[in-house]
């Protein structure tokens, strides 16, 4: 049972969330560096992740107590969620880059509200209701699916344009993120003050449905030592694993990805989701896939067409929106302070 624990400041708390955005931001350029097979990616990601958590986490015990089942139960599905979430957003990562997919994964400010509105009894704002299409739009446009072609690199995989492909996965992706939100505060909030925990369960959990993937799904399946990239690009025929042998660098990039932009970054954010109103968190977060966008293009060299960028900014313009971020500014801007109302 959870000992009683004093909250954290507000003001360590935004701290910390933000070294675990930073770190998050740039955890999509960290999977192209590393350049393994998407799901083999995502397993030894979370692997690495939960084998650094595990010190840590003996350490939290000892001084707060162990997680509550329920709060187990909670970090395992969650955990789920997170495991199909990144299994599609690593192959999204490739297949329309780090910053469109990154953008990709704010579907789950519409899947948050909607769960709340099933569990929480939770009425959003009317204009939740006109945003969700506009999101929508958004997300197409920002996957390039009206683009055609691409300027170079392949067309199509699995006999589908590239870019759909890519989109939906993002989608897909950005669905399972917010679930994945949604069941980790609730595990957070069940045990107050316990943060380890909770994330050791959901990095363990996430290797359930990257190996089903891999068994199942996936035809490189396994595959330590031959990567996705060649040169840094695609290859024309990407459904055969014919990328860049897997050298030391690209092991460096592993560890890096799995302690930095997972495990530091995961532990973080849900620092502050949980010390945090849950607006500012969603607002905050919205901080990752713009750093991302703005410096993929120098580290990845991405190309972002006109249309794609209209997606982007209709995609964020959207989140910053339903988070009330645009009224905020506004009382900034005037000089009058208000508090941040919770979405609970």
């Amino acid at each position: 049972m959870s000992k009683t624990i004093k909250p954290i400041s507000k003001s360590i708390a935004y701290t910390i969330i933000m070294i675990g955005i930073l770190a998050l931001a740039f955890s999509a350029i960290m999977v192209k560096e590393a350049n393994f097979e998407p799901v083999t990616n995502a397993f030894l990601r979370c692997l690495i992740g939960f084998i650094t958590l595990v010190p840590f986490a003996y350490w939290e015990i000892k001084k707060k107590g162990k997680l509550n089942k329920n709060g187990i139960l909670l970090a395992i599905l969650a955990g789920i969620f997170l495991g199909i979430d990144m299994t599609a957003w690593n192959y999204a990562i490739f297949f329309v880059g780090a910053g469109i997919s990154s953008v990709l994964l704010n579907l789950q400010i519409i899947v948050m509200p909607l769960l709340a509105m099933s569990f929480d009894k939770f009425k959003p704002k009317k204009s939740f209701w006109v945003l969700v299409p506009i999101m929508i739009f958004g997300i197409v446009l920002t996957g390039g699916v009206f683009d055609g072609d691409p300027i170079e690199g392949p067309a199509s995989i699995w006999g589908s344009p590239i870019a759909v492909v890519g989109t939906l996965l993002g989608t897909l992706s950005g669905l399972c993120y917010g679930i994945y939100l949604y069941t980790s505060r609730k595990s957070g909030t069940l045990n107050p003050g316990v943060y380890i925990q909770p994330l050791m369960w959901v990095f363990l959990a996430q290797l359930i449905p990257q190996a089903f993937t891999m068994i199942f799904l996936s035809p490189d399946g396994w595959n330590v030592t031959q990567g996705v990239l060649a040169d840094g690009k695609l290859p024309m025929n990407p459904e055969v694993l014919s990328g860049d042998m897997i050298t030391a660098a690209n092991w460096w990039w592993m560890i890096a990805l799995a302690v930095i932009g997972h495990a530091l970054a995961w532990v973080f954010v849900q620092i502050g989701s949980v010390n945090l109103d849950p607006t500012i968190v969603a607002g905050l977060l919205l901080l990752s896939p713009i750093t991302t966008v703005l410096v993929a293009p120098y580290t990845s060299g991405e190309t972002i067409s006109l249309l794609q960028a209209i997606g982007i900014v209709i995609v964020l313009a959207a989140v910053a929106y339903q988070n009330g971020l645009h009224t905020s500014f506004l009382n900034k801007l005037r000089g009058v302070k208000t508090e941040p109302k919770s979405l609970e």
